[in-house]
């Protein structure tokens, strides 16, 4: 098993999803009052209401934590109902930054920043989606 500091190092290099979806019908962000790293998740949501493509961007300087939490939240999110990417919480976060007892109390708020970013995403989505189904007047 990796030790939770390897985990988030793993974590933070994976970078397949480090980009906004050029497509993405939803883009959510969150700034760490703190730090001032500013996390940006898009997410491509199809017809079906399924999360079929998702990314993030976030400022360069960010600590490997932050950058893991992205990283998870954008995996927690893909291939799944747009209602149930909504419903990632920044402990479901924590939970797959560790093999042990999740993320340490110091970085709770990457996974805070991360879920908030993922869940203005779905809301902008959502938002998107209501008013293209508006009747114009």
């Amino acid at each position: 098993m990796a030790t939770d500091k390897q985990k988030v190092l793993e974590l933070e290099a994976d970078r397949q999803h480090a980009q906004l979806p050029v497509e993405a019908n939803g883009l959510g962000q969150a700034e760490e009052p703190h730090c001032g790293d500013l996390l940006r998740i898009g997410l491509v949501v199809n017809p079906r209401q399924v999360v079929v493509d998702a990314g993030f961007t976030i400022t360069e300087s960010a600590c490997p934590p932050a950058v893991a939490s992205a990283v998870i939240a954008v995996q927690l999110a893909l291939n799944k109902p747009v209602l149930a990417a909504y419903t990632v919480d920044w402990n479901a976060i924590a939970e797959q930054m560790s093999d042990s007892d999740g993320l340490d109390k110091e970085h709770v708020h990457c996974a805070q920043m991360a879920e908030l970013a993922l869940k203005r995403a779905v809301l902008d989505y959502a938002a998107k989606r209501g008013a293209a189904q508006q009747p114009a007047n």
